[in-house]
């Protein structure tokens, strides 16, 4: 927090080879990125005009002002340039004994930014509130008026709820408050403002389970928690609806279209599939079902599923839309690795005096199909004759 003009302060950090980011200079706030972290830099401010979604603000000249326009007392705090705490509304204590208190008329905070809804329920996970249910019903009256909020700021908080440690019980005030209902739609985009049934989710165990497995893994295949927890949150009947709100990139929308290929797969599984098999059994089980979406998915694809443009890993996260967690959880689902094929190339053309190279992937494909329908056991003998056969 400083108290000086922030594009001037902004010049002023710039010189100092620090990347700043100033999308909010408007609003009196710029953002610091330091070793990939983000840090949010204000100065005093005092609201002119609040709209619900945006605010006319202007420079405060004192503590007294700025405070007045926080949300809530556990985000009141200052320190001075001398790292004394300024405590002005026992915001300190607040959080000590983890309570979550509106300052001021709590109905007037949320109709200066109607994003203060989704903030509470993020808070709410970590903080206890006492709020009477008749304060909930007007809160629940102001949640339709999400739906003017810019997508930036929606995935700015939505992002902050699904990395928060008890995401449930975040999710949990989302539904009581039927804000659920509403974070999918945007007033300003040309998708119809269908109000639809919210989560689809009722057991946000697979929420935890994926958050503590799959960190790296969505890390590594440049997705995020917004790709990959939304369509368990929503259901794939919502995939584009999400697409927009959150403004995903060709990636993850890609990602996002190939889970619905794999859903729309269901059918072809049985659901006793991995009934009484132990944990190698299953691994196989479940390598051998990739094979065969990928065969149905990619029907004219041959040569070697390392190869393809699908990682393996998609269809990971894929198969968590089919079975349930319980099913996979025992098996180190994330760290499976499509086993080493035993064969390569220039062992088909020994194999073949004359082939070209269409008859040659053709081969290479029937061979690991061969493979993978055999439980990944053959042996390259076991195989070339397999080819030699055929």
């Amino acid at each position: 927090m400083i108290n000086e003009d922030i594009k001037t302060f902004a010049k002023k950090i710039s010189k100092n080879n620090l990347k700043v980011n100033e999308t909010y200079i408007n609003y009196k706030t710029i953002s610091l990125i330091i070793k990939k972290k983000e840090y949010h830099v204000t100065s005093f401010r005092k609201d002119l005009i609040s709209f619900g979604r945006s605010a006319l603000v202007d420079n405060a000249f004192d503590l007294s002002e700025d405070v007045k326009r926080r949300d809530f007392t556990i985000n009141s705090l200052y320190l001075d340039s001398q790292g004394n705490l300024i405590d002005l509304l026992n915001g300190k204590n607040d959080i000590n004994k983890r309570k979550l208190i509106f300052i001021g008329n709590p109905i007037k905070r949320i109709d200066e930014d109607y994003l203060r809804i989704i903030r509470f329920c993020r808070f709410s996970g970590n903080f206890y509130h006492n709020i009477s249910d008749n304060l909930i019903k007007k809160i629940v009256s102001r949640v339709p008026n999400v739906i003017y909020l810019s997508n930036m700021r929606i995935r700015d908080e939505i992002e902050k709820i699904l990395l928060a440690k008890n995401c449930h019980k975040c999710l949990q005030m989302m539904t009581k408050l039927s804000l659920d209902k509403y974070i999918l739609i945007n007033k300003n985009n040309h998708l119809k403002l269908n109000i639809h049934n919210g989560f689809v989710l009722d057991n946000y165990k697979i929420i935890d389970f994926i958050k503590l497995n799959a960190k790296k893994l969505i890390q590594n295949e440049k997705l995020d928690l917004i790709s990959v927890l939304m369509i368990h949150l929503y259901g794939e009947s919502n995939i584009e609806m999400i697409i927009y709100r959150f403004d995903l990139n060709k990636r993850k929308i890609k990602f996002l279209h190939f889970l619905r290929q794999i859903i729309n797969l269901k059918i072809n599984i049985k659901n006793n599939c991995l009934d009484k098999l132990e944990v190698r059994e299953k691994q196989i089980k479940l390598l051998q079902l990739i094979w065969k979406f990928r065969c149905i998915i990619i029907p004219k694809k041959q040569g070697l599923f390392e190869k393809d443009r699908i990682p393996l890993s998609w269809y990971k996260f894929g198969f968590l839309h089919l079975f349930s967690f319980k099913k996979i959880k025992d098996i180190d689902f994330f760290e499976i690795k499509w086993p080493v094929f035993p064969i390569d190339k220039e062992d088909i053309v020994k194999l073949k005096n004359s082939i070209t190279h269409n008859q040659l992937e053709k081969l290479f494909f029937q061979a690991e199909d061969f493979w993978v329908n055999n439980n990944f056991k053959s042996s390259p003998k076991e195989i070339l004759n397999f080819l030699e056969k055929s």
